[in-house]
């Protein structure tokens, strides 16, 4: 993947150089490297009001969240809400960080606040959901999705975890229909066959089991978990190297950039105490896909995370890695749970496209066809999501990396995460 080739993007958040205002760069969806500096000046400066510092709080902790640093990121959002107590994306985004430090009664209040002040968002919703089905609440859990839905109709995730809801309480039948779904809405969806495969294989439906882990695994080969399931239905081995390779090449990288800080491999305790163990990371994303997080931390450095570069298709095989640890260590939790660490996926492609279509359109051909942009440097929607190393990984990187290209937008991350989900949803079925 040439690096200018997804630096175009019309997704970017940030056209040039950092602004010489600090408010405005802690604001931006830029790279964190560039947000985490400018929220703590203007957390520490006299210059500021009350407002902007519930700002820069609430923008650092979701840049410290995203790079895993969830402790520090829960003193942000609690600092965010001593000062706007009615913000709900701040009661959001701390019950985010208390569902990553393992407070799930926490986090389920949170995100009930978050929902009384917006009743109508869908993503939180979906939050309290997700946290109501860690903790094993699966009626409430269900009644959250399917509240979600109402809201945001064509969510392909939301289906995709209310099947994880309804599979876990012995429902097969509704959970094959949700994962449908949320193909339907996102035929690109790996998460989707990968869970609907699981489904297929309980039932003894092998042919489209098999189908649905392989077209899972094209998507996207650092899917461990649908590499498991073809090898427990006897698909040669050639099917599987490419996830092997990814996991093997990833194990290296960790070893080489990682290892003077966290314990890498499936034994030790990590050098830095405030590194999380590679093997532990999946208690720290409860029912969480691995992905999605893990491709946020090491795109996204925090305040201690030493600098060095890593392009979309190593992110990806680092992920690989530590899937394959999770999905290997405890034999007896994966037979209770063997979507464990693939239940959760990135982005809305539904809220993608409309906001792509306002946003973007003016110089990208955003549509599914190929055909040339309104600006002839700006690439199709549709060939950046077939360029090689196009993943979700890939386009969280760049999409952090400001350039020179672009208009002087400002992007929430959550529409970024939509405009990335859509994006992948453009990509060819081979």
């Amino acid at each position: 993947m040439r690096r200018i080739g997804l630096a175009s993007l019309a997704m970017a958040v940030v056209a040039s150089q950092a602004s010489a205002d600090p408010l405005a760069d802690c604001s931006r969806g830029r790279n964190a490297e560039v947000r985490l500096r400018a929220c703590s000046e203007v957390v520490a400066g006299s210059a500021f009001d009350p407002d902007d510092k519930a700002v820069a709080y609430r923008n650092r902790g979701n840049a410290r969240a995203d790079a895993g640093a969830a402790a520090e990121a829960l003193a942000d959002f609690a600092e965010s809400i001593k000062l706007r107590p009615n913000e709900a994306a701040s009661h959001a985004g701390r019950g985010r960080a208390r569902l990553t430090l393992g407070d799930i009664p926490g986090a389920i209040a949170d995100y009930g606040e978050a929902v009384r002040l917006m009743p109508d968002s869908a993503p939180f919703l979906v939050g309290r959901g997700h946290a109501r089905f860690v903790k094993g609440d699966l009626p409430d859990a269900i009644a959250d999705f399917t509240e979600a839905i109402q809201v945001s109709p064509k969510s392909p995730s939301a289906y995709n975890r209310r099947g994880l809801a309804y599979r876990r309480s012995g429902d097969l039948a509704r959970a094959l229909d949700d994962y449908t779904k949320a193909i339907t809405l996102n035929p690109a969806y790996a998460l989707a066959y990968n869970n609907r495969g699981y489904v297929y294989e309980a039932e003894g439906r092998k042919e489209e089991a098999i189908a649905d882990f392989q077209v899972a695994l094209l998507l996207d080969p650092s899917l461990v978990g649908a590499r498991g399931g073809l090898v427990r239905l006897g698909i040669p081995a050639a099917w599987l190297t490419a996830t092997d390779e990814r996991v093997k090449a990833g194990k290296e990288l960790v070893e080489q950039n990682c290892s003077s800080c966290h314990a890498v491999g499936a034994a030790g305790v990590s050098p830095n105490k405030k590194a999380p163990e590679f093997r532990n990371l999946h208690a720290r994303h409860p029912e969480l896909a691995l992905r999605e997080p893990l491709s946020r931390g090491i795109a996204a450095p925090h305040d201690e995370m030493p600098k060095f570069p890593l392009s979309g298709p190593e992110i990806d095989t680092i992920i690989a890695y530590i899937n394959s640890l999770s999905a290997a260590k405890d034999p007896a939790l994966r037979a209770k749970s063997p979507m464990l660490t693939y239940a959760m996926d990135i982005g809305d492609a539904g809220r993608g496209l409309s906001y792509s279509q306002k946003v973007c359109a003016a110089c990208h051909n955003v549509s599914e066809s190929n055909a040339p942009s309104p600006n002839s440097k700006a690439p199709p929607f549709k060939h950046v999501a077939n360029l090689p190393g196009a993943s979700l990984a890939g386009l969280t990187e760049w999409s952090r990396s400001p350039h020179s290209s672009m208009p002087n937008l400002i992007v929430e991350p959550k529409d970024m995460d939509d405009v990335i989900a859509y994006i992948l949803s453009l990509k060819d079925r081979k």
